[in-house]
C-alpha cells in the first residue's frame, strides 16, 4: 500500500533482474530459436516438450524435433510429470501420454473388452472350478492392462478351450488360470489367434498375475512423482497409481480435497496439495498413512505450485534443506518444506490477483534463486 512506502522504495523496474543483496542488474537478451508459436513447455531429461499448434513435440539439445502427439485436442494447457526412468508423462486432461523424447504412448492399456466362450477340450486339468483371467499386452515396451476375469466355470476332466477372444493391433493377449479352487491367476501362455486351449495341471508353479483389482490410471490434470507413485487431480480428488506402475490405480488409492486442486507438490515426508480452498498437506511416507493437515495460507493459484531446492529458500535466520515447494496462496508467494512448516515470503509486502500462472524456478549465478510466475 502507498502509504507504507517510503522514498527508498522502487515502484516500478522494467527488463532488470533484482540481485540477491537487493541490486538492481540489467536483464540478459534473447535470441530466437524459432519463429513458431511454443505453449506448454516443459524440460524433461535430456530433451524439452512443447506444443505447436495441437502438436506435441520433443525438442533435443541437437535441435533434433521428433512428434510425440499429432493432435493433444482438448484443453489448452499440458501437464508433465518427469519419471525416475528418463520418461515424462503428459496429460490435457482429455488425453494422457508417456514418452521417451523419441516416441510417444497412451499412458496406459485397456483391458479386453471380452472373454471369449469358453467349452470343454483335451487336457489334464484337476477336476474343479476354474477361472480364467485375460489381458492385453503393449508388445513394444510390455506394458500389461489391467485383468478381465471369468466367473467359475466347471471342470470335471480335459481341459477347457477359449473361443471368439478379442483381438488388438500390436498387442499380445496373455491368459492366466486359478487353482481348482478358483483362488489366483497364473500364467498359462498367451493367446495365437482367436482361439486356446488349456490345460496344464500346474498352473501353480507359474507366474502369477499382477493387474487383477487394477485400473487404468485415470487421466487427471496437476501431475507430480511421489516415493514410486504417479499423482494426479482429477476434479477435486487427488489418485495416485500403484508403485512403479504410472499406467494402474487401484480403486482405493484416491483422496478427495473437498475443492479444485490447483496444485501438487510432494516433499520428504508429505505433499503439498493446494486447492480453489486453501493449501493442503498431506503429512506420511506411505499413501495410506497420509493425514490430512490444512495451513491455512489460503486458496492456491493453478499451476504456481513447483518443487524447488530447500537450501535456495529463506527458512527463519537461514534456508531450509531437502526438497521444498513455493506456491501462490492467498495472494502472497508461500513456501513449504518437510514437515508441513510454511511460510509466507511476501506477508505485507506484496499481492497479487492472479487466477492461474505458468511458474518456473532458476539460479542466476549474478542474481541468484529466482521464483517466477507468468499470468495467463
Amino acid at each position: 500500500p502507498e502509504y507504507r512506502m517510503s522514498k527508498n522504495d522502487l515502484v516500478q523496474a522494467v527488463n532488470v533482474d533484482i540481485g540477491s543483496t537487493g541490486e538492481v542488474i540489467r536483464r540478459g537478451g534473447y535470441s530466437v530459436l524459432s519463429e513458431e508459436c511454443h505453449k506448454n513447455l516443459w524440460q524433461a531429461q535430456g530433451f524439452m516438450l512443447a506444443t505447436c499448434g495441437s502438436v506435441l513435440v520433443a525438442i533435443h539439445p541437437s535441435g533434433d524435433r521428433r512428434t510425440i502427439h499429432p493432435a493433444l485436442v482438448g484443453h489448452s494447457r499440458v501437464w508433465n510429470c518427469n519419471l525416475p526412468d528418463g520418461r515424462t508423462t503428459f496429460t490435457n486432461g482429455l488425453i494422457h501420454g508417456i514418452t521417451d523424447g523419441y516416441s510417444g504412448f497412451e499412458r496406459g492399456v485397456a483391458p479386453p473388452d471380452s472373454l471369449g466362450v469358453p467349452n470343454v477340450a483335451f487336457g489334464a486339468l484337476i477336476p474343479g472350478q476354474y477361472r480364467y483371467h485375460l489381458t492385453f499386452t503393449r508388445l513394444s515396451d510390455r506394458v500389461e492392462s489391467p485383468a478381465v476375469s471369468s466367473v467359475p466355470v466347471a471342470v470335471s476332466s480335459g481341459g477347457l478351450r477359449l473361443a471368439g477372444l478379442p483381438t488388438r493391433a500390436g498387442q499380445a493377449l496373455p491368459r492366466y488360470l486359478s487353482n481348482p479352487d478358483g483362488e489366483g491367476a497364473y500364467f498359462a501362455g498367451v493367446a495365437d489367434g482367436r482361439s486356446i486351449e488349456l490345460g496344464d495341471p500346474h498352473a501353480s508353479f507359474a507366474p502369477p498375475c499382477r493387474t487383477i483389482g487394477a485400473q487404468v490410471f485415470p487421466v487427471g490434470t496437476v501431475t507430480a512423482f511421489w516415493r514410486g507413485r504417479v499423482l494426479a487431480a482429477q476434479g477435486d480428488v487427488l489418485w495416485a497409481s500403484r508403485p512403479m506402475a504410472p499406467h494402474l490405480a487401484d480403486w482405493q488409492d484416491f483422496k478427495p480435497m473437498g475443492s479444485r486442486i490447483t496444485a501438487v507438490c510432494p516433499v520428504h515426508d508429505g505433499i503439498y496439495v493446494g486447492t480453489d480452498e486453501d493449501l493442503f498437506f498431506l503429512r506420511g511416507e506411505t499413501w495410506d498413512q497420509l493425514a490430512l493437515v490444512r495451513t491455512g495460507m489460503g486458496a492456491v493459484v493453478l499451476g504456481s505450485g513447483i518443487a524447488v531446492p530447500g537450501d535456495q529458500i529463506g527458512m527463519g535466520e537461514g534456508t531450509g534443506s531437502g526438497q521444498a515447494m513455493v506456491c501462490i496462496a492467498g495472494g502472497e508467494i508461500v513456501t513449504g518444506f518437510a514437515g508441513g512448516q510454511t511460510s509466507s515470503m511476501t506477508a505485507k509486502r506484496y499481492r497479487t490477483d492472479a487466477i492461474e500462472v505458468w511458474a518456473a524456478f532458476r539460479d542466476l549465478p549474478e542474481v541468484g534463486p529466482q521464483y517466477m510466475a507468468l499470468p495467463v
